[in-house]
């Protein structure tokens, strides 16, 4: 197999990201050849956006060689700013939960986090820090460790997303 150059640009960052509670799924099937996989919600289900500060939301993942075989590891991180009363419900109802996460970089790239055997969970902490300039919200953690690497949204899927308008 070859890997040839890529064409076009290759824009860093990620735009907000959408996730679902693995409940609210009802099939999600990875074809293993291709890594592309596909979910479908039940009747109305589907994603939840939320919302980072812009270019603060990080993705890193590794793989381990173990004795059982590899071990694919990621951590998707963001700061979600200010300290408000209606992100930290949201942010609590995500305690515990297992959560599916589309992850959309600027190069259009749809990426699923986490599988209906092995969803993704969340971790946070509140940052408000003494000086006036300084960074104040949430920073939000979400990690899974996996037999195979993440899978790929289909092609028709691929496009960054457009969050809906705050509520005023």
């Amino acid at each position: 197999m070859t890997v040839l150059r890529h064409t076009n640009g290759n824009i860093g960052g990620i735009n907000p990201i959408q996730y679902a509670f693995k409940e609210d799924i009802s099939s999600f099937v990875i074809n293993p050849n291709t890594l592309v996989g596909t979910i479908m919600f039940h009747t109305g289900k589907g994603w939840n956006y939320l919302y980072g500060s812009p270019e603060s939301i990080q993705l890193e993942g590794k793989e381990d060689d173990l004795p059982s075989g590899i071990k694919y590891s990621y951590a998707i991180k963001m700061l979600i700013p200010k300290d408000r009363r209606d992100v930290e419900i949201i942010l609590y109802q995500l305690n515990q939960r297992h959560l599916i996460l589309n992850v959309i970089d600027k190069n259009g790239v749809s990426r699923y986090f986490g599988t209906l055997d092995c969803p993704m969970k969340k971790n946070g902490k509140l940052l408000k820090p003494a000086t006036i300039e300084g960074y104040h919200g949430w920073e939000v953690v979400f990690n899974g460790e996996f037999s195979q690497p993440s899978s790929y949204a289909p092609v028709t899927i691929t496009n960054p997303i457009t969050p809906p308008d705050p509520i005023e």
